[in-house]
């Protein structure tokens, strides 16, 4: 019995190794990218729409309560305003800002200020209908924030 015991040990302890292995790989960094479109209906840019894309790291997200993603935590992104395209280093409160805000894994809002004026979270607000969709693996992550 005792002679079965080594053996035995070396099988937990490459089980275990495996699932380490296995988990680890899971967790590894998942790029996420979405294109987003702004169709504005009320105000002075009224029938004009604007468009963009973001990408982020999702590994950090647990998907519970309200979770920020922001430069340092690599979000990326590009918005083609006014036939200008801008990134994010170029929001007026850049490197904190611009912030992905998820509210229970669900994006809230993508919280990116070109204006010189007070910060407005613009994301849905009456009058800016957002829409937005998650681009295919196979579709190149980001952004050389090129016009669209």
């Amino acid at each position: 019995m005792l002679k079965l015991l080594p053996k035995f040990s070396i099988g937990i302890a490459t089980a275990a190794l495996t699932t380490g292995v296995i988990a680890t790989s899971l967790a590894q960094n998942s790029t996420v990218s979405y294109d987003f479109t702004i169709n504005v209906t009320k105000g002075s840019l009224a029938g004009k729409s604007f468009n963009g894309s973001f990408s982020y790291d999702n590994s950090t997200l647990k998907g519970i309560g309200v979770e920020e993603l922001g430069v340092n935590q690599g979000l990326k992104a590009c918005f083609n305003y006014l036939g200008r395209n801008y990134s994010e280093s170029n929001d007026r409160d850049y490197p904190t800002f611009p912030k992905l805000v998820f509210e229970n894994g669900k994006i809230k809002q993508l919280d990116f200020w070109l204006q010189p004026e007070k910060r407005v979270v613009w994301w849905n607000l009456p009058g800016w209908e957002v829409k937005y969709s998650q681009r295919q693996a196979s579709t190149p992550t980001i952004l050389n924030c090129q016009k669209r």
